[in-house]
């Protein structure tokens, strides 16, 4: 089972590697590999940096619904906050601030324990420690600014390798059962390692913000998972529309890891297709992440022979590791993959991938929307990791907090009441994604993505949200 990261603010705090091992990695770029044993790391969190504006002129400034800090501060706590720093953890509960509606304090309820697992050692802690840090960073915010609803929060992390799930499972056992967490949040880069997690989240009724497993495969996910991008039925739409709209081909190629997650959706997808008149005449699965660096040439070649005008493919490694492999071969048509918005293209194809490559934001918005939420993001990332990036893996992280102090501050620690105003919302603006949208049905709220393409080998925003529309159940 991997250590526990002691994510509080103002601590620094160390690691030990327990072993080494290097494992493919089905939706990120698998290179990644464990630290060696009694190897010793650190990874640091900063303090609270001062906000650029007071509190009341946040409150006072145009917002969207939710999302800004204090959190919902007209409906949990409408008087004034008092700074309060994080707490030692086994330490006295402080959580002073919070206000309530009435004019009079909340008395403080104490620390509310969340908990997350992360790939935080060796190379494969590029994946889990910008999203720590952004989840540690949200924490601070709003614990310096009174706490949600009476409560001070504090972040539990856990290490466990992408692919392992036996130290995912036990990692997310010591949450529950010696942590005593109340809810588990972003996990997303686990899809993988969490697929035993969900099930055992599921037993135990532990709400889960921004997680999945890469074997669920419904919109619902499961009864205690939530997650902000859109769902499946529509990307079975949209794949179809980006290809007609500004891919402007009508005769494709289709390349996916060979993966139940992605095989068993090709049929209905070349189906789809095929209703707007585009054909798929080549259909490459390739069997592991790892083949998309070293044997994609054979499988571009394939494509370019039976006359593809464009590529799609359902997975970020294959897009950025296809078009590489197409620029050996002087073959400059258009490509799109889903949800690449990460530092994977722009570090891995960069200029090569100019003007012919399409991915979007996977629900999210983009930096250059002009909301309080999204300023607060921006300038919180720049005062705390200046030499920090700013893309949709950092800006996930965010979001789920935003989702998960928003519904807190409605409900307080009960997690049947917190999982039942989840499926409750309906057209969230937080400011930083596209309006959310859940219910018993659907745990996936996202309804728009934007489009981006590289441009200077770097991402650029190249429409507005969209929305073409649901797949037919």
């Amino acid at each position: 089972m991997g250590h526990a990261i002691d994510a509080r603010p103002r601590a620094r705090t160390r690691v030990r590697a327990r072993r080494s091992v290097a494992l493919s990695v089905v939706l990120a770029l698998a290179a990644a590999a464990c630290s060696a044993e009694g190897g010793e790391l650190s990874f640091e969190t900063r303090a609270a940096a001062p906000a650029a504006t007071s509190a009341a002129d946040r409150r006072d400034a145009p917002r969207q619904e939710g999302g800004l800090f204090p959190v919902t501060a007209e409906r949990a706590a409408a008087g004034r906050t008092t700074a309060a720093g994080g707490t030692e953890a086994g330490g006295p509960a402080v959580s002073p601030g919070a206000s309530s509606g009435t004019g009079g304090t909340t008395p403080s309820r104490g620390v509310l324990k969340i908990g997350t697992v992360l790939p935080l050692q060796g190379g494969q802690r590029d994946f889990g420690e910008p999203v720590l840090r952004v989840t540690q960073a949200y924490i601070d915010e709003v614990n310096a600014r009174g706490g949600v609803g009476g409560y001070t929060l504090q972040l539990v992390a856990y290490n466990a390798c992408l692919t392992c799930q036996d130290e995912a499972l036990q990692a997310a056992k010591r949450l529950v059962e010696e942590d005593d967490v109340f809810a588990f949040v972003n996990t997303y880069v686990m899809a993988i390692a969490f697929i035993p997690v969900i099930e055992y989240l599921d037993e135990h009724r532990i709400p889960l913000i921004q997680g999945g497993a890469e074997d669920m495969t419904s919109d619902a996910l499961s009864p205690v998972t939530f997650a902000t991008a859109p769902p499946g039925s529509f990307y079975g739409r949209f794949f179809v529309e980006v290809v007609k709209r500004y891919l402007q081909v009508d005769r494709i190629g289709i390349t996916y890891l060979s993966v139940p997650t992605e095989a068993e959706a090709i049929p209905q997808l070349e189906a789809e297709f095929a209703k707007e008149g585009i054909e798929v005449v080549r259909k490459e699965p390739i069997e592991a992440a790892e083949e998309a660096v070293t044997s994609m040439d054979a499988a571009i070649a394939r494509m370019r022979a039976a006359g593809a005008q464009g590529v799609v493919t359902t997975n970020p490694v294959l897009l950025a590791y296809g078009r590489i492999a197409a620029d050996r071969q002087g073959w400059h048509v258009p490509w799109y993959g889903p949800a690449a918005w990460s530092h994977l293209l722009e570090d891995a194809c960069g200029r090569i991938c100019d003007d012919v490559v399409f991915t979007d934001t996977a629900g999210l918005s983009y930096p250059d929307r002009d909301t309080p939420q999204m300023r607060q993001f921006l300038d919180t990332m720049a005062a705390r990791y200046p030499e920090g990036h700013t893309t949709g893996h950092e800006l996930a992280a965010w979001v789920a907090m935003q989702l998960f102090t928003e519904v807190l501050a409605r409900t307080g620690a009960d997690a049947e009441a917190f999982i039942a105003e989840m499926e409750t919302l309906a057209n969230l603006d937080l400011g930083t994604t596209s309006p959310l949208t859940f219910s018993p049905d659907s745990h996936m709220g996202g309804n728009a993505t934007i489009l981006l393409k590289l441009k200077d080998g770097k991402y650029v925003r190249s429409s507005d949200p969209l929305n073409f529309g649901y797949l037919e159940e």
